[in-house]
């Protein structure tokens, strides 16, 4: 008698201790589908274009910006020289 509920006990603590893990594993596929299917949207991809897109312009942007200040610091370069 006293060795079944020895073995009952015993059982219940791996049990206890397995849960918390099936539940990691459970939480991270569960996120993972999730995930996967966000990924295959078509919100997702609208979405990624349209901030590849904005990156680009922005990029585009700082290019010409910077073209512009680097002939302007040489040519007010050259003009404080010839002074």
């Amino acid at each position: 008698m006293e060795l079944d509920k020895n073995k009952e006990s015993e059982k219940k603590k791996e049990n206890i201790q397995d849960k918390p893990e099936k539940w990691i594993d459970k939480a991270e596929k569960f996120i993972d589908d999730t995930a996967e299917k966000i990924h295959k949207s078509d919100t997702y991809r609208k979405a990624d274009k349209s901030v590849e897109k904005a990156t680009k312009n922005v990029f585009r942007k700082a290019g010409i910006l910077w073209g512009k200040s680097e002939s302007y610091l040489r040519n007010h370069g050259k003009k404080k020289d010839t002074k």
